[in-house]
């Protein structure tokens, strides 16, 4: 019993440590998730501009040909050689066409993810002083359950050292499996861990305080108490 209130204040201490820090486990997350994002967007954002200042190149070389080509057409008096430059330029003006609607697109979409790296950068810079109020503030609090943790470890180790081994390795299977109770008291003829009515024999058996008994029913260690709490 001893060692099942130790073990049962340890889970108990686990829990409220794990709330505890639960807050800034999400924050963390938070922060974690916002500055993967605007890292992605900042690095596609190179790429984009990179792919767009080598679209508004091409486009200043197509003018550039577009021009060359009609001062060609002033010099040539040979009808077969303008009618083939003349459709040069026109296919030369597609593709400008094509590249200027494809640098549009580039340049809206460069507005729209501008916008939301700025807005991703406030909100990195607010989870990060958020993620730290929090740890400072939960820095004390966690220590203490941690060292408080500690210390019923060791009385743990201490105790769990005086009971035989193969039933402490029981005990350990049972409080895993049934929830942290994994003995029992035995009162009025009924194991109080499962509600169940015992043998006649075996509680008396346990009254006699003689060895250790289980219930047949949940296998719970079970122990009696001669003048049980009302």
């Amino acid at each position: 019993m001893s060692l099942q209130t130790i073990d049962r204040r340890l889970q108990e201490l686990a829990e409220t440590l794990a709330a505890v820090t639960q807050g800034v486990d999400r924050l963390r997350e938070e922060s974690d998730a916002a500055r993967s994002e605007l890292e992605r967007l900042t690095q596609e954002d190179k790429q984009a501009e990179n792919a767009r200042r080598e679209l508004e190149h091409e486009l200043a070389d197509g003018e550039a040909r577009i021009r060359n080509k009609r001062m060609r057409q002033n010099l040539i008096r040979n009808d077969k050689e303008l009618q083939a430059l003349a459709h040069e330029v026109e296919s030369q003006k597609e593709s400008n066409q094509r590249q200027e609607a494809e640098l549009l697109a580039q340049m809206e979409g460069a507005d729209t993810r501008t916008a939301r790296i700025k807005e991703l950068a406030a909100l990195v810079k607010q989870k990060g002083a958020e993620l730290t109020a929090a740890e400072k503030e939960i820095a004390g609090k966690a220590e203490e359950l941690k060292e408080t943790m500690r210390q019923r470890r060791i009385e743990r180790e201490a105790l769990a050292g005086q009971i035989d081994g193969t039933l402490r390795a029981r005990y350990e299977m049972i409080f895993e499996r049934r929830a942290g109770l994994a003995v029992a008291l035995a009162r009025l003829g009924t194991c109080q861990g499962c509600r169940m009515r015992l043998p006649p024999q075996l509680y008396n058996e346990l009254q006699r305080f003689e060895q250790i008994h289980f219930c047949p029913n949940c296998q719970r260690i079970l122990y009696f108490e001669p003048n049980p709490e009302s």
